[in-house]
């Protein structure tokens, strides 16, 4: 399994591919604590990262593995948009969205 020292100072990037990794690895072990470890260390990087950033890697990561037609993907790149303060989607509240 990697040590989380040195999980800790890789890019949010790489963090991306190890925790792909080890979700993918054949040992429960590395498959459950080592991705939930790494998802830990991912998380708080994308806490700090400000919003055309976090909105590049949901374009960059999320996007491609989605259904074209599925409404994941809608989502998806409205917040994208809104985050990469590129929208043309007007804001609205949450009591006109549940209407």
């Amino acid at each position: 399994m990697h040590d989380c020292c040195s999980a800790e100072t890789m890019s949010v990037e790489e963090l991306i591919g190890l925790q792909r990794m080890l979700s993918l690895s054949r040992s429960s072990l590395e498959r459950v604590v080592g991705s939930i470890c790494v998802a830990g260390l991912l998380k708080k990087r994308l806490a700090a990262l400000p919003d055309e950033a976090l909105g590049q890697l949901m374009f960059d990561y999320v996007w491609p593995g989605m259904s074209a037609f599925g409404p994941e993907t809608t989502i998806c790149e409205v917040a994208a948009e809104r985050l990469l303060n590129c929208s043309p989607v007007l804001v609205k509240t949450t009591k006109e969205i549940n209407r």
